[in-house]
């Protein structure tokens, strides 16, 4: 790539990081030839983002440029940033309507994944890190506390797992970095996930940071076709490690993406089941056929029940 040294350098002065950018050679074999005859590429690194930087070679079309960020990103599974040597203004709305990050060097940039935005005076304004973890990055440390299969992994490692975006894992580990919830390491040319806070401290910190994962509550007449979609949740789930009585009414929690919730027949008044609609996918991390007791936690955030709060408590205390 023609211009690295100019890159490196804007992003060092105005804000004062350092980026290795490297050769494509590692990745050229993800990319089609028709692909790798349009721009220059090259693997750019800052923090804990890893990336495509995308240089084309004619910018006349506009769409083939956007469009080819999409084919990029599907081939090498890493997140791709356009280097660009002018952008108008209605480019540059597309381009941050549709989340696409971009630099033209020494006069603007938009890299979510840093949450950076700069005008074309390169006037920067940092974003402070949100007050609350996005419903992705919970679902991360929920897996991890879970399931603890999470140490090691690269950024694609973690969204095959999850079965999220490249780009959406990437901003979800931003974020929880600027949360100093995790770290990366580097294995050669890969960063690696690395939780350094034991089970207990990871926990403690992300439960004051999270939102409860249930979006709104429904109810279902037909509680044998919940039962083959949704997981057991709340009360019902709860009943099943605690001491507390069963409740009269099943409780199931299915993801609000799920598309087989077309097949219930649902109301927001009254039912044989109770359904929870949940922002993130509960199969993700859950244990015989119930939410795990993370995220269960995480789903009583606003109820102020003692006997709810002391069972749960307990069985955290034995879990971590």
């Amino acid at each position: 790539m023609n211009n690295k040294g100019k890159i490196k350098s804007y992003l060092l002065d105005s804000f004062g990081w350092n980026v290795d950018i490297d050769n494509f050679e590692s990745l050229k074999g993800k990319l089609p030839y028709a692909l790798l005859g349009v721009a220059q590429y090259a693997i750019i690194r800052c923090w804990s983002f890893e990336g495509v930087a995308i240089a084309p070679k004619l910018e006349e079309d506009f769409r083939k440029t956007r469009n080819l960020v999409g084919a990029v990103e599907r081939e090498t599974g890493m997140p791709a940033l356009l280097i660009l040597e002018s952008l108008n203004s209605y480019q540059r709305r597309t381009l941050i309507d549709s989340r696409i990050s971009f630099i033209v060097p020494n006069k603007q940039i938009y890299f979510p994944s840093l949450g950076v935005l700069m005008n074309e005076r390169g006037l920067g304004v940092r974003q402070s890190a949100s007050k609350k973890l996005s419903p992705v990055a919970t679902v991360i440390i929920v897996l991890q506390l879970s399931k603890k299969n999470l140490q090691g992994k690269s950024v694609s490692q973690v969204a095959k797992i999850m079965g999220y975006s490249v780009k959406t894992i990437s901003l979800a580990l931003n974020e929880m970095e600027q949360h100093n919830l995790i770290s990366f390491r580097q294995k050669g040319r890969k960063k690696l996930l690395d939780f350094t806070l034991s089970p207990k401290e990871l926990w403690e910190k992300a439960y004051s940071l999270a939102d409860n994962p249930v979006e709104r509550k429904m109810f279902a007449t037909e509680s044998s076709m919940v039962s083959k979609i949704g997981l057991k949740a709340s009360d019902w789930a709860l009943s099943e490690i605690s001491m507390l009585t069963a409740p009269q009414q099943e409780v199931f929690a299915i993801y609000a993406r799920n598309p087989r919730i077309k097949e219930l027949r649902l109301n927001s008044h009254d039912g044989s089941a109770i359904i929870e609609i949940w922002k993130t996918n509960p199969a993700l991390t859950a244990v015989d056929g119930r939410v795990d007791i993370f995220s269960l936690a995480l789903s009583y955030k606003e109820d102020d029940d003692p006997r709810v709060r002391k069972e749960i408590d307990k069985i955290l205390n034995k879990t971590l």
